[in-house]
């Protein structure tokens, strides 16, 4: 199946859920459908200082990034077990 025709298949079962209601409460359904998809002051804040919470975050740590990643290797616990196909 296409993505083309799946995207008509969905929108036109939404369409048969509701074609049946009040042009008000469809209105409704559309503002708020379309107020969605508008970024907000707050998320646009939010997201321009999330990634600059993380500038630094490893700076107060006194192990070089040598000792670091081979902690994080060393740590590390594999249980694997390689069964034969014979």
């Amino acid at each position: 199946m296409k993505i083309v025709n799946f995207n008509n298949e969905v929108i036109e079962s939404w369409w048969a859920l509701l074609r049946h209601l009040s042009a008000e409460v469809r209105l409704e359904l559309a503002s708020r459908l379309i107020n969605s998809l508008k970024p907000t002051e707050a998320a646009k804040e939010k997201g321009d200082k999330d990634w600059k919470k993380l500038y630094g975050a490893w700076a107060e740590e006194k192990e070089s990034a040598e000792d670091l990643i081979s902690l994080i290797r060393d740590s590390r616990f594999v249980n694997r077990q390689i069964e034969s196909l014979d």
